[in-house]
């Protein structure tokens, strides 16, 4: 299993909390499937700007599920989105810079796209920051022009804060075997207000029978979800794999 010290190549802003962190191979061989996690271990006080608080240690180590894909070998990218409490991710957020060194070990996780196994549907759906291996699993079939007809399905609090907006809108564009929904929770727009339920999953218009679905969020949502999936709409519990963010 790879254990690299990788040196962070790019920071994308993706929202007022969230950004995207590339660290960069350089020829380093890393093979993981879509929607597979690393574990990041980074020194936060390395750079002299940043304090750890509260007698917590110097050196942090994470879990962090991977937005590129197998594919795209120059670097590997998460998605990190800051919440409460979390300084982890708000370290990584607000205070890493570009050419900081952090550790990466992987890939580890269950929850990954099954290529030789696939259905002929796919149904991404997430809330928040659960969009990080969704977006590895969308770009891997996308990238691989795989003849499977996916649709996401995103939730957010409010329309600055849907991440990768702009490319789920362009693959979504390119061909009609891909399509998506964003919906609000707490912000009307001109688009869908309200949380993930039955009607959103249904209108897709999928053979929701040969559909496999992919869960991904805080474990509130992704229960939910499940429940609506397996009681509602009677599917059947190996068609959906499930990754729960606490």
């Amino acid at each position: 299993m790879p254990n690299y010290v990788l040196k962070v190549s790019e920071l994308i802003e993706l929202s007022p909390t969230a950004k995207a962190v590339r660290v960069k191979l350089e020829g380093k061989p890393f093979s993981f499937q879509p929607g597979q996690f690393v574990m990041m271990e980074l020194d936060m006080e390395k750079t002299g700007k940043f304090k750890v608080r509260d007698g917590k240690n110097r050196i942090q180590k994470r879990p962090f599920s991977m937005s590129s894909t197998p594919i795209q070998q120059d670097y590997l990218e998460v998605t990190v989105k800051t919440t409460e409490n979390a300084f982890v991710s708000d370290y990584l957020v607000n205070h890493l810079q570009q050419n900081e060194l952090i550790a990466v070990t992987g890939p580890f996780g269950k929850f990954y796209f099954d290529e030789k196994n696939a259905r002929p549907n796919l149904m991404l759906i997430g809330a928040g920051s659960g969009i990080s291996p969704l977006m590895s699993i969308l770009r891997y079939v996308y990238q691989k022009k795989l003849p499977i007809r996916t649709h996401i399905l995103y939730s957010n609090k409010t329309e600055n804060e849907i991440l990768w907006k702009k490319e789920i809108e362009s693959i979504s564009n390119s061909s009609s075997q891909f399509s998506h929904e964003f919906t609000l929770t707490r912000e009307n727009w001109k688009g869908t207000t309200g949380r993930v339920n039955k009607e959103m999953i249904n209108k897709t218009g999928l053979q929701l029978q040969q559909t496999d679905f992919y869960l991904c969020g805080p474990p509130v949502f992704v229960k939910t979800v499940e429940n609506i999936l397996t009681v509602e709409l009677n599917i059947p519990s190996g068609n959906i794999k499930k990754e729960v963010y606490n």
